[in-house]
């Protein structure tokens, strides 16, 4: 477990620096920098396959081998959501009373603190509201999906292929709907032994990614389409690999996870919010030293105050002794 923590910190911390690359890249105008490998890769495949539907076959390999490179990531990153999961179902009785709260409350602090209530619940036991979730995968993607459509969109001779009678260099109404519908399906198979009241949170965030993937594949060509289609096919097999772990996960996660039960301290406002991260813990620092720099001053100041008054003290005396 460890070793497994270890590697998710490591992605985590890999997340903002792959994002920062991208916006470089976005910037310098270099996102597309893959369109002359891809290019070169999909010729190759259409002499080393050949037929009508290579370069389709081509855009199948490299979808594949894209998600084989990514798929310890993707693996983990579902397995980190399953675990939080679990955690949030055993948190459930904390999460009713504090819906019973919310229905209830009268005034505008008892408001307040009921909707505080659930990110303290979750926070003392070490929940994340992200749900085990991270970007990783997503950004690493984002040059090769650019590259592609550049390959794509610039070469004569691929932007004429076809797959199976689908233009790949135009939009392709079949595979942006196979692709929303792939992506239906694996939100589905991702709420199967979900507890009933995480069903009803996870729905619309699930609904959503069906709906962008169908209005993202409808406007741009069958070549990315056809990539996000079979990314989604591999998403079910990950989905399904996951199903088959959870009982196994559920059973570790109940013999490891022990719940705090601060409901009550948090819907009394007992429970202070302690922000964590970098940047929190840069405002503490600055906080410590300025605090620090005020109690010198103090004492400087007081360490002045009173050697000027000995002095006086003393120059009064020398008078009086006259």
């Amino acid at each position: 477990e460890i070793g497994k923590d270890r590697y998710s910190l490591k992605i985590k911390g890999l997340t903002p620096i792959l994002f920062i690359l991208l916006i470089i890249l976005f910037v310098t105008g270099h996102a597309d920098f893959l369109e002359g490998p891809l290019t070169s890769f999909m010729h190759m495949s259409e002499d080393w396959i050949g037929g009508t539907n290579a370069v389709g076959w081509s855009i199948v390999i490299l979808t594949f081998v894209v998600r084989l490179i990514l798929l310890p990531m993707m693996i983990h990153q579902q397995r980190g959501a399953t675990i939080q999961q679990e955690k949030m179902r055993l948190l459930q009785p904390q999460m009713s009373k504090i819906q019973e709260a919310q229905k209830t409350a009268q005034t505008q602090e008892e408001k307040m603190l009921a909707s505080q209530a659930m990110m303290a619940v979750y926070r003392e036991n070490g929940v994340s509201m992200l749900g085990g979730m991270n970007f990783a995968t997503l950004i690493i993607q984002w040059p090769v999906f650019m590259g592609l459509y550049a390959a794509i969109k610039n070469s004569h001779e691929i932007a004429h292929a076809t797959f199976f009678g689908i233009n790949l260099g135009s939009q392709s109404p079949v595979l942006a709907i196979a692709t929303a519908v792939a992506y239906g399906v694996q939100a589905y198979l991702s709420l199967i032994g979900i507890p009933a009241e995480q069903k009803k949170q996870m729905q619309s965030m699930m609904l959503m990614m069906p709906i962008m993937m169908l209005i993202m594949t409808w406007v741009t060509n069958g070549g990315i389409a056809l990539y996000f289609f079979v990314g989604a096919l591999v998403m079910i097999i990950q989905t399904l690999i996951i199903i088959v772990w959870r009982p196994k996960l559920r059973a570790q996660v109940a013999e490891t996870f022990v719940v705090k039960d601060v409901v009550d301290d948090a819907l009394a406002g007992r429970l202070q919010s302690e922000p964590t991260g970098p940047f929190a813990e840069a405002m503490k620092a600055a906080q410590a030293q300025q605090q620090g720099t005020e109690r010198k001053d103090i004492t400087g100041n007081v360490s002045e105050s009173d050697t000027d008054s000995s002095k006086s003290n003393g120059r009064n005396a020398g008078k009086q002794k006259r």
